[in-house]
């Protein structure tokens, strides 16, 4: 089953993160308006399409954390890129990463294109993503996602060689820190981002590839890196950080402090030891138990109402996924990436073109208009409390093979009288009145009509009366006469 969505103008792709399999196809190389494609972090197989250097507004470009494999183009738009759009790609090759390509004798090739690359994507692709897109209305048809789904997102490659990023962040750059909460100089920092490498690569974000930035004292942190778009980037980027740096809240990742370079702005936060809801769910082999999960759904709805209701300026977050929620070493929630979403729009346009976000989390009326409100967070919110009640991911292969994703299955569990079979039967020490409560909750979230969600502030109310407290009932017994 494939998604295609259709906008009269494509100006950004963000496509991150999206367990998108298969090639990219050659046709991308049609939106001539494209101006951003970051499809990083997803199971991506083939080589990069040659077709895509001839996209002359297009400012950035990242596919790393991918699985591609060939010589990375140098024609076009392709020479404006460095190693930082293309690293966790094992078989790449390329000057862009100072790879020697090698012929079919083991030899040091000049870096070109790989003459079949195109014929055999052209084999693999169909039936498995497809973009489509259309030069004759001078734009596009688009994009996305997904025929089968089933491969996980593997963050982790093995052993591979170690090569520092060259984050170019001596010459001009300058470390900004809130609250001079950081006891570390400048100079301190801005060593200790020269030495990073691949192998301190932990994932990719929603905006941007995460590192993992030691320092000597042993103090952790975790460092996003979002590549300079245009110009009147800086002033734009500077004053929207002074936001974000202003903002402390328990349920919230917190951001200690950011590197200004001449090529990329380095965002530093604290470091959670958890990881993310999404290993958490999907990854490990522990599972996490019905108080667990309670637990986090609070933590994350705390964090979520407290961005919408009580920050100045609210901020609407627009990529909320399992992803996206961090857990600390006692498994409490935090939100993470809050805020950056604005800062991939551009400032001076009347028209909003981007939808950030996640297939399977978008509320059916951001898709379509592109614009996003507190409803559009809180129907992604609703997604999120069905995926960790059941357990699978929003367009799980078990229905979206039947053309549904997690709210197409849950209304049909609900038609059948069935909604309590969405739980995950790995989860133990569930409540029945608890299932219930939290069931009916996701339920108002995603709602069709966005007046018809509750508000975040609402849902907190809910979650901690109706679903933390309920009377005490075992799931089990309640099934069994």
């Amino acid at each position: 089953m494939c998604f295609l969505i259709l906008y009269s103008v494509l100006f950004c792709s963000y496509l991150q993160g999206n367990y998108l399999s298969g090639l990219i196809p050659s046709e991308l190389g049609n939106l001539s308006s494209l101006q951003n494609l970051d499809i990083s972090s997803n199971s991506l197989s083939g080589s990069i399409p040659p077709s895509i250097g001839r996209l002359d507004k297009l400012v950035t470009f990242n596919v790393s954390n991918n699985f591609l494999v060939g010589p990375i183009p140098s024609q076009g738009v392709f020479s404006n890129y460095t190693a930082s759009s293309f690293v966790g790609n094992r078989d790449l090759c390329g000057k862009q990463i100072n790879v020697a390509c090698k012929d079919d004798n083991g030899g040091a090739t000049p870096y070109s294109e790989s003459p079949t690359s195109a014929q055999v994507g052209k084999r693999k692709y169909s039936g498995k993503l497809l973009i489509s897109a259309s030069a004759t209305v001078g734009a596009l048809l688009l994009v996305a996602l997904m025929c089968f789904w089933g491969c996980f997102l593997y963050k982790k490659f093995g052993k591979k060689e170690s090569r520092t990023l060259a984050m170019d962040v001596g010459g001009g750059a300058s470390i900004v820190m809130f609250h001079g909460d950081l006891p570390y100089s400048s100079k301190d920092i801005i060593k200790k981002l020269e030495t990073l490498t691949e192998e301190d690569i932990i994932g990719t974000g929603g905006f941007g590839t995460v590192y993992k930035l030691a320092m000597d004292d042993g103090n952790v942190f975790a460092l996003k890196r979002i590549v300079k778009m245009n110009e009147g980037f800086d002033r734009f980027f500077e004053r929207e950080l002074e936001i974000l740096g202003s903002i402390k809240h328990r349920y919230l990742v917190n951001l200690r402090g950011y590197c200004n370079s001449p090529t990329s702005k380095l965002l530093i936060y604290d470091f959670l030891a958890g990881g993310s809801l999404d290993e958490a769910l999907h990854e490990r082999s522990e599972q996490l138990d019905w108080e667990a999960r309670l637990n986090i759904i609070m933590g994350a709805a705390k964090g979520l109402a407290y961005l919408h209701h009580d920050c100045s300026p609210r901020i609407i977050h627009r990529d909320i996924k399992s992803s996206n929620i961090l857990l600390d070493s006692n498994l409490e929630a935090r939100v993470s990436d809050f805020g950056l979403a604005k800062l991939l729009e551009d400032e001076e346009s009347h028209i909003t073109t981007i939808v950030a976000g996640t297939f399977g989390y978008l509320a059916p009326e951001y898709m379509a208009s592109g614009r996003a409100t507190e409803k559009t967070d809180v129907y992604s919110f609703g997604v999120l409390v069905l995926e960790v009640i059941s357990g699978k991911r929003p367009t799980d292969a078990s229905f979206i093979e039947k053309g549904l994703n997690i709210v197409g299955w849950l209304n049909f569990l609900i038609t059948e009288n069935r909604e309590r079979e969405i739980l995950d039967p790995n989860c133990e020490g569930v409540q029945a009145e608890s299932l219930d409560s939290l069931l009916s909750v996701a339920i108002q979230c995603v709602c069709s009509n966005p007046e018809d969600r509750p508000t975040m502030h609402r849902v907190v109310q809910l979650v901690e009366s109706e679903v933390m407290t309920p009377c005490p009932s075992d799931f089990y017994d309640s099934n069994s006469d």
